[in-house]
C-alpha cells in the first residue's frame, strides 16, 4: 500500500483551510479579546513570574488571528515582547525585541518585523500563527518552514513553550506530518486552551 505524500497533502489542505480561516475571522471579530481571557489562568500557572521572560508573537497577516491585544496583556504582566524576523543569506528566522508603538520594517521575505537595530532575544514563549492544528499539537503553517527551523534551533539550546494561536474552527483532524515539523505545546483559541499531551 502506498502512503499519501505529506507534502502534496499539505498543499491541498492549505487551499481549503485558508478559505475556512477567512470565514472564521469574519464570524469572530472579537476573538483577539476573547483569547486574552482564555489564556489568563493557564499562562499564569505555567509562568507565575513572567518578569524577565520573553514572549515572541507575530504581526497578523491576512486572516490570521491578531495577537496585538494578547501582546499588550502580556506586556502589562511584565513580559518582554519580541517579533520574528527572517534575515541573512540563509533566510533564518530570529527574534528581535519589540514593544507596542515601536517602528517596524520589512525583513528579507517582506514580513513586518522589528528594525535590524533591535536586540536579538531568545524567547521563553513563542506564540505561533497557523492555518490548521490538531489536538496532538500538529501545526499546518504557510509552507515556508521558517517556524519549524527556528523552533528546532531554539529547542536544541533551551526550553521554549510554543503556543499556537487560532480560531477554534481551525481544528483539523489527521493533519499530515513530516519529520522536520515542530509540534505545539498548547493551542489557544477564542473559546479553549488545549494542552497537548506528549506521546
Amino acid at each position: 500500500m502506498t502512503l499519501p505524500d505529506p507534502v502534496a497533502a499539505k498543499a491541498a489542505l492549505r487551499l481549503l483551510v485558508r478559505n475556512r480561516r477567512k470565514d472564521l475571522a469574519k464570524a469572530r471579530p472579537d476573538a483577539d479579546r476573547a483569547v486574552v481571557e482564555v489564556a489568563r489562568a493557564p499562562l499564569a500557572a505555567r509562568f507565575p513570574d513572567p518578569a524577565g521572560k520573553v514572549a515572541a508573537l507575530y504581526v497578523a497577516l491576512g486572516s490570521e488571528l491578531d495577537p496585538r491585544t494578547l501582546a499588550e496583556a502580556l506586556a502589562a504582566q511584565g513580559w518582554t515582547l519580541a517579533l520574528p524576523s527572517v534575515e541573512g543569506a540563509q533566510r533564518a528566522m530570529v527574534f528581535r525585541r519589540w514593544a507596542p508603538g515601536q517602528p517596524l520594517t520589512r525583513d528579507a521575505i517582506g514580513m513586518t518585523a522589528p528594525e535590524p537595530s533591535s536586540p536579538l532575544v531568545e524567547p521563553d514563549l513563542v506564540v505561533a500563527p497557523l492555518l490548521a492544528f490538531d489536538r496532538r499539537g500538529r501545526r499546518l503553517g504557510q509552507g515556508g518552514g521558517y517556524y519549524d527551523r527556528a523552533l528546532e534551533a531554539l529547542r536544541a539550546r533551551r526550553e521554549v513553550f510554543v503556543l499556537g494561536l487560532a480560531y477554534v474552527g481551525q481544528e483539523t483532524h489527521g493533519l499530515p506530518n513530516e519529520p522536520h515539523d515542530q509540534g505545539l505545546d498548547a493551542i489557544l483559541t477564542e473559546s479553549e486552551y488545549i494542552a497537548v499531551r506528549k506521546e
